[in-house]
């Protein structure tokens, strides 16, 4: 009975892996609608891919998702055309086979001749045997099959075979088995049938995956087992043959395959019916002809092989309840489609049973001439020997594999053997090894302590040495601090210290040169100041005393400690929040840093208003104290480095650039490492932000 087929899925170049995931298996009938957005996603980019390695890939999806519609054939020979333009003469082969199957399923003798030709002829100009001409001579064989061209089908099938052989090709000897199979089956040889099936299955295993393949080799073995009476054997058979179609059914859902899973769970289950009503088991046959009936209407194309078997259960099951007029209804909608033997003699012995014996006599007339042409002496003798040279080339190449076994066994035993030699070589030479290991090993011992003992002493003189560096460096670096900027201020106080003491200076000068004594006293004081507190952070002894305080008052002595030093036209304001905050703290170096950051401000503010003003952050553990001016800001070329030594954003500015490095080195032992920042959002001047931690069942209070 003719088995309708798939697409082509054979191993192609990397073209095709990049979408062998999508491509698993080819599109069933039902499978359709749920593809539509597929299709339609694939036909709007397909005009977007301008080569031919990103056209073909969609042309071909797109053709399996027009499984056996004329759209099929066109996106396969648009799919040629790309692979020609670069030479991908798999591409090419895949889509040849395509069109043959295509043909096949059609029944169109002409067309599938034309295409398998068509193939040969590109594999005989490129001198190379692809699975694709193997897959399509095989389908021209099966063909002649179906048309009951019995010796033509056997001559093509001994060429078929005889090439594979030569070319040592396995997938064609895979196809050839198929083949033979095939032909047992249409001569009823189905003993031999199952045993050429389960040579094609067999050399499957060799060939890898090929999901397929496996399932029509174990529906065709399935067929030809049941009219062996082997019921266990068919039943094990059966029950691989489901675990396949599940597990396919399973790729179905999760990798997008389109196989048509419910047509082979009718016919699973029509075969299971048969099987039953075999054993007589009439309440399982009927259990199993109403699952198959839950999948009718799944045919591949019209006059697929799974309609006929469901008509062919269909009518052998109302026969054996008794039901003959529906028996007689399903067998003649089958002998409509096809008139097989079995079947004209099960339609045969339903009328006998209603005694028209006229009717009886024409359908055995025409089994005689069915078995007659079947049972023809030349052809069962060419079948037999097509028979024996296959077990001879099978005998030959099971002596091949035999021989190649034996030959991988004796290297093996050669790499045993190779392998205990140096194990033998490396256990003597690790033997002397430990000898020599343990005789050197006291000595190794003894110079190990003196050595540590050096090594000990070597380390006490490094650390001695480096702190006599250490400190000879600090009291430089002191030495250099000191005198970076102390130079100019002083000079200043010289100078008009004089001119003070000059006769002919008037009262409003000496005010004048005081008030610059003054200030560049003050200069002074805070530049050393600055100096000393560097030095204590450089011998880590400047020390923090923490305490309970409330913020607003450490706020308000910086403010009074700099509003001498804020220009006229700046005014100076506080903006606390509402709640009074209590941090834990150590009052002095907070002061100290808050009056850095305001004398920083102070120092580049002309105009306009210096703020300082605090916030509770969100999570109330935590207090935001901001220094904001309205002054020239820092140049951002200078934000990444102001709080590091000797960094001023102005160099023409008086100072040290120390002020912001000792801010830094406070509030990260107040707070931790980045808790003060400039705030690079405010452009109208600088603002320079401190986050410090307060108790969470003391942030706020009253």
């Amino acid at each position: 009975m003719k088995r309708q087929l798939l697409s082509f899925t054979y191993h192609v170049r990397i073209w095709a892996l990049m979408i062998r995931l999508l491509l698993l298996f080819p599109l069933s009938a039902l499978a359709i609608n749920s593809h539509m957005a597929e299709i339609d996603s694939l036909k709007a980019i397909l005009p977007e891919q301008s080569e031919p390695q990103e056209k073909i890939p969609v042309l071909y999806r797109l053709s399996l998702l027009h499984e056996q519609k004329p759209e099929q054939i066109e996106y396969l020979k648009r799919s040629i055309k790309e692979a020609e333009k670069i030479d991908s003469v798999q591409a090419v082969y895949t889509a040849l086979s395509d069109i043959a199957t295509y043909y096949y399923n059609l029944d169109k003798s002409d067309s599938l001749a034309y295409w398998m030709h068509t193939i040969d002829s590109i594999a005989r100009e490129r001198n190379e045997y692809p699975d694709a001409l193997f897959r399509a001579r095989a389908l021209y064989c099966q063909d002649l099959l179906w048309h009951r061209n019995y010796e033509e089908a056997l001559n093509n099938t001994h060429n078929l075979y005889q090439l594979a052989i030569n070319t040592k090709q396995s997938y064609g000897l895979l196809r050839s088995s198929e083949c033979l199979g095939q032909i047992y089956q249409a001569i009823r040889r189905d003993s031999d049938a199952v045993i050429a099936f389960q040579d094609g299955l067999d050399r499957l295993k060799q060939q890898g995956d090929d999901n397929d393949t496996e399932l029509r080799l174990i529906a065709y073995q399935i067929e030809s087992s049941l009219r062996t009476d082997s019921y266990k054997k068919t039943l094990e058979m059966l029950a691989d043959y489901k675990q396949l179609i599940d597990k396919l059914d399973g790729l179905n859902k999760t990798q997008n395959g389109l196989f048509p899973v419910n047509r082979e769970y009718w016919l699973l289950y029509c075969f299971y019916t048969d099987l039953y009503l075999k054993e007589n088991e009439l309440d399982k046959a009927r259990e199993s002809i109403e699952m198959a009936s839950r999948f009718e209407g799944s045919e591949f194309v019209e006059g697929d092989y799974a309609g006929k078997v469901y008509l062919a259960v269909k009518s052998h099951y109302y026969a054996r309840t008794g039901n003959f007029t529906l028996a007689l209804h399903y067998i003649d909608k089958l002998l409509e489609k096809q008139r097989l033997p079995e079947d004209l003699q099960l339609k045969a012995d339903i009328l006998k049973k209603q005694g028209k014996e006229n009717e009886v006599l024409k359908l055995y007339e025409e089994i005689s001439a069915y078995n007659d042409k079947s049972n023809n002496e030349m052809f069962l003798r060419q079948v037999n020997q097509l028979r024996t040279l296959h077990d001879i080339n099978f005998d030959i190449m099971q002596k091949d594999q035999m021989k190649n076994n034996q030959k991988q066994i004796i290297q093996k035993q050669n790499q045993l053997l190779f392998f205990l030699s140096v194990i033998i070589i490396l256990l003597i030479t690790l033997y002397i090894l430990y000898i020599y290991s343990s005789r050197t090993q006291r000595l190794k011992n003894y110079l190990q302590q003196e050595k540590e003992a050096l090594l000990k002493s070597k380390e006490k003189l490094i650390l001695e040495t480096i702190r006599a560096d250490e400190a000879n460096r600090l009291q430089s670096s002191f030495i250099a601090d000191m005198s970076h900027e102390i130079r100019t201020p002083l000079n200043a106080i010289v100078g008009f210290s004089e001119l003070l003491t000059e006769k002919g200076t008037t009262p409003e000068e000496k005010r004048e040169y005081s008030g610059i004594i003054q200030n560049n006293t003050d200069l002074m004081l805070t530049l050393i100041n600055d100096v000393l507190n560097l030095s204590m952070m450089k011998t880590g002894d400047m020390s923090f005393n923490l305490q309970k305080v409330l913020l607003k008052d450490c706020c308000r002595k910086a403010l009074n400690s700099i509003r001498q030093h804020v220009r006229e036209g700046v005014v100076l304001t506080f903006s606390p929040t509402s709640e009074q905050v209590i941090i834990n703290t150590d009052t002095i170096r907070l002061q100290q840093l808050l009056t850095n950051l305001l004398t920083n401000a102070a120092k580049f503010t002309e105009k306009g208003e210096i703020n300082l003003a605090y916030t509770l952050e969100a999570d109330k553990k935590h207090v935001r104290i901001t220094v904001t001016d309205t002054g020239t800001g820092i140049p951002k070329e200078k934000q990444e480095e102001i709080f590091k030594r000797f960094e001023k954003s102005d160099n023409y500015q008086s100072g040290t650039g120390l002020g912001l490095h000792i801010c830094s080195y406070i509030a990260e032992h107040l707070s931790g490492p980045d808790s003060i920042f400039l705030d690079t959002s405010y452009t109208a001047g600088a603002r320079f932000v401190f986050i410090h931690p307060c108790e969470s069942d003391n942030a706020v209070n009253g």
